[in-house]
């Protein structure tokens, strides 16, 4: 780790300093453009091979191009001579042009001159056709010799094919008269066509819900009886794992609000998620509705749901015997229930089990009457709480008949129960808490919560929720996480106090935070956060296996981890060599990119580049660091630092041009006289490998034989 830190300390004190300006900050140039600006062909040929659209004319000429760059003519042809005849001139001149480039890398002059020659038939512009030929490095000499020597084949031939080569000498002779003119040129056409000298070439893109009364004032939506019927039916047959059935009855709903409320919580019991998006509940201005799901009132049952269904999900038997009475019509299934009870041979427990199948089945079925026996002789303790839930709003109940007798349970059960209820239409504690379905706009929060309901804690929840996404503080943070202990909110709350524990260094305060929450009971995310400040804890700690270990068992979750955390231990992986594990942690950074800021796009696009450099993986690593040196030059540390990189592989490649192209960048955005010395002195290095520069091959990276 120390070897590492001091290579990334050399290198921040190389390039941390530079500046950009305005201009070079951002480029006009596509990636594709601004590879072929450095000569990066290798590179270019992996984008254009990304393309969904691989047969077009103009990916077809990029990607021949490339290969020609690349001093790779075979290729070139390879992809030319496979192309059939494009629809329009241009792409066609394009095509044959190519070609005749390509023969004259592999030393085939005569095919050469042909190719260009068919070229020219495309090219219906005049001055075009002049300035491409002339614009091709001594195809003026190229032609005239070309041209000079099939001539002395065609007058020695007296076969039949010498039609065919005249035909030929006068195509190639018309281009290098019209061209390049000259005398040379005259007696050609006198000479293979003395009877006619006058040949000519020829060419060819919420409304806000808002209720209030006359004069102003906020009014709760009005939940019919009937709608609490439907809801009281849908939680018997959740109970039952009905799940369908059950949103079938909350369909009829009226108030959109209360139905999408419910809908949420059956969803809740059939998966354990809560619903990502509130803004029903906050464009109403139901500040409890939202406050219910924001906190998620629910988080201790977020694990496992078992108490609000009714006997083991895991039995197969009861599974069996469950679906069987519910394949029977209800009078029939009733006499089945009835029948079992009679048995002498049951244990208690199965009746209660029985008896409480029966009150869910009638339920579910809207049989309200028969039920009231049943309700009355079970004991509603041990139900689960959505036939408890049902229960209270049939009949009314009282809230002690149905509460557990454990205090820590009957604590933990209270809330829902009379939030729940609440929501369904039937406020049980309405004289200290405000109607569940209240609204008012958020302003009225503190006044509401501080003044007129300081007993209701779904409102104080509420405005401590408010309070801290204006201003989170320690001391915010420390009242929510004693008050609000069973809901996810106050969790959360006790997480950023082990959380600014551990930043500020106090990592037995930090530790201590951690080790009162229970994390194998945590949903997902709320599980991650808590790993998280686990595993920079045990870092901070100078226990590098032990947050290793933690950090595994955060990938486990699946769920989203944090950007800084997956950072740190992406480069913990490449100090210990792990290249693999490194590699997975910074892609799954950069599939995020969206999130991220420019400065740490950068910075996972070099990491991923060094891990590749550092399996030998080249190619790959020049990818990462000239993708990163063309979209990112505002991240002057990374861009330049990339580029350098680059040029180093490319320099050992044999690439010296464009090794120097990349660092003569450096030199001019390097403000630093130390910087600009550490480029120049590699330019220098490359010159001396390079030799001295000839005047003949300055302009192209093609190597012509003649």
């Amino acid at each position: 780790m120390t070897r590492f830190l001091t290579i990334l300390t050399i290198l921040t004190c190389v390039f941390s300093t530079i500046e950009i300006s305005p201009v070079q900050a951002s480029s006009d140039k596509s990636y594709e453009q601004w590879l072929e600006q450095y000569g990066a062909w290798d590179r270019l040929e992996n984008e254009y091979a990304k393309e969904v659209d691989k047969d077009s004319p103009e990916l077809i000429l990029k990607r021949a191009e490339v290969y020609l760059n690349l001093n790779s003519p075979a290729k070139t042809l390879e992809i030319i001579e496979m192309t059939p005849t494009f629809a329009d001139n241009a792409t066609n001149a394009d095509r044959l042009w190519l070609g005749g480039q390509a023969h004259r890398a592999l030393g085939d002059l005569s095919k050469a001159v042909l190719w260009f020659t068919q070229a020219s038939k495309f090219i219906t512009n005049k001055s075009e056709a002049q300035h491409r030929f002339k614009a091709e490095r001594d195809l003026k000499y190229v032609w005239h010799d070309v041209w000079l020597k099939m001539y002395w084949s065609y007058d020695a031939n007296f076969t039949l094919s010498r039609s065919t080569q005249k035909m030929a000498l006068n195509q190639i002779r018309e281009v290098g008269q019209n061209v390049w003119k000259g005398s040379f040129w005259e007696q050609a056409e006198s000479t293979v066509n003395p009877a006619d000298s006058n040949a000519t070439q020829t060419s060819v893109e919420s409304k806000k819900n808002e209720r209030t009364t006359s004069d102003g004032l906020p009014i709760p939506p009005f939940i019919s009886r009937t709608d609490t019927e439907s809801i009281t039916k849908a939680l018997a047959a959740a109970s039952l794992e009905k799940f369908e059935e059950a949103q079938i009855h909350l369909a009829s709903i009226s108030q959109e609000p209360v139905r999408i409320f419910w809908t949420s919580i059956i969803i809740f019991l059939q998966t354990g998620t809560i619903p990502s998006n509130l803004d029903i509940f906050i464009q109403g201005n139901f500040l409890k509705a939202h406050a219910f799901w924001a906190g998620n009132m629910l988080a201790p049952y977020s694990i496992s749901r078992d108490q609000w269904l009714l006997g083991n999900p895991d039995s197969g038997p009861w599974t069996k015997f469950r679906n069987n009475l519910l394949a029977m019509p209800i009078d029939t299934a009733n006499k089945a229930i009835d029948n079992e009870l009679g048995s002498m041979l049951i244990s208690d427990q199965t009746a209660a089990l029985l008896n409480s199948f029966k009150l869910a089945f009638s339920l579910s079925n809207g049989d309200f009457i028969n039920t009231a026996t049943t309700w009355n002789k079970i004991d509603k303790t041990k139900l689960p709480i959505t036939l408890q839930l049902a229960g209270l709003l049939l009949f009314k109940d009282n809230l002690n008949n149905v509460l557990p007798l454990n205090p820590a349970e009957s604590f933990k059960l209270y809330p829902i129960l009379t939030a729940l209820s609440g929501a369904a239409g039937q406020d049980m504690v309405a004289k200290t808490v405000a109607p569940f379905w209240i609204t008012a706009p958020s302003n009225q929060l503190k006044k509401m919560s501080q003044q007129q309901w300081p007993m209701d804690k779904l409102l104080l929840l509420a405005y401590h929720q408010q309070q801290f996404n204006k201003q989170p503080s320690i001391e915010l943070a420390k009242r929510s996480a004693f008050l609000f202990d069973d809901s996810s909110f106050g969790i959360k709350s006790i997480l950023y106090l082990a959380d600014e524990a551990v930043r500020a260094k106090k990592l037995q305060l930090g530790a201590f935070y951690l080790n009162k929450v229970d994390a194998n009971a945590l949903p997902g995310p709320l599980k991650v956060s808590w790993l998280d400040t686990k595993t920079r804890l045990e870092l901070d700690s100078s226990r590098q296996e032990a947050a290793l270990k933690t950090y595994k068992e955060m990938l486990a979750t699946g769920e989203q981890i944090p950007v800084m955390t997956r950072l740190r231990m992406a480069l913990i992986f490449q100090q210990r060599r792990d290249f693999e594990a490194a590699k997975e942690q910074l892609l799954a950074m950069w599939n995020m990119r969206a999130s991220l800021t420019t400065t740490l796009q950068a910075e996972t696009l070099f990491w991923l580049g060094e891990g590749e450099q550092a399996v030998l993986n080249t190619d790959k690593a020049l990818d990462y660091y000239l993708h990163l040196a063309w979209q990112y030059p505002q991240e002057s540390i990374w861009a330049l630092t990339a580029m350098y990189r680059a040029s180093l592989i490319y320099e050992k490649r044999g690439k010296y041009d464009t090794a120097k192209r990349l660092l003569n960048t450096v030199i001019r955005r390097a403000d630093r006289k130390e910087q600009r010395e550490a480029a120049k002195a590699r330019i220098n290095a490359i010159d001396k490998k390079m030799g001295k520069p000839s005047k003949s091959n300055q302009s192209s990276t093609l190597v012509y034989p003649f």
